[in-house]
């Protein structure tokens, strides 16, 4: 089992502030690991730093050995990383399926012209999208929500239908 996530002396600063110390984190394949802490601890600041939204003021993110420290957040989404905020970040008038579908988009290549012209290999990765996404949400136990419109989940469903986009993605 290989490393998967590693964070090296990761310390973040905002001016005289240290948000977070030099933290050293290894996760391995297969592992779930949980980071806890009072508010004000630097959890959310070390998630940013994992996600791109954040470059440390020193240290390293390495995830699968690739250095992704400088990596911009879409790019860090690109290598398989995701994350779920703390206030839900969902599409309230669009069913479960297509918010996980929006998450699954990032894998697409098709582009504005392919849709609109509704192309052949647009239409086959339109339904690998769908595949995977239903697969997602049958992953986390929404795969009877599929149809329904987010805003109408109780807040426990919406957190883990945050969860399947960003494993979709």
């Amino acid at each position: 089992m290989g490393v998967l996530l590693e964070a090296r002396s990761v310390t973040m600063q905002f001016g005289g502030l240290k948000a977070v110390d030099a933290v050293d984190m290894v996760i391995n394949e297969g592992e779930i690991r949980a980071l806890i802490g009072p508010n004000g601890a630097g959890k959310t600041t070390l998630f940013n730093v994992i996600s791109g939204i954040y470059i440390p003021t020193s240290g390293n993110v390495l995830f699968e050995g690739k250095d992704i420290t400088k990596f911009p957040p879409h790019q860090v989404a690109m290598q398989g990383i995701a994350r779920t905020f703390q206030n839900l970040q969902l599409f309230d008038q669009l069913s479960s399926l297509d918010n996980v579908m929006v998450g699954r988009h990032i894998h697409t290549e098709s582009g504005v012209i392919s849709a609109f012209l509704h192309t052949p290999k647009m239409k086959r990765e339109e339904e690998r999208c769908r595949e995977k996404s239903l697969e997602m949400l049958e992953f986390v136990g929404m795969s009877g929500y599929i149809n329904t419109i987010a805003s109408g989940l109780p807040y426990g469903r919406k957190r883990v239908l945050e969860i399947a986009r960003a494993l979709a993605s």
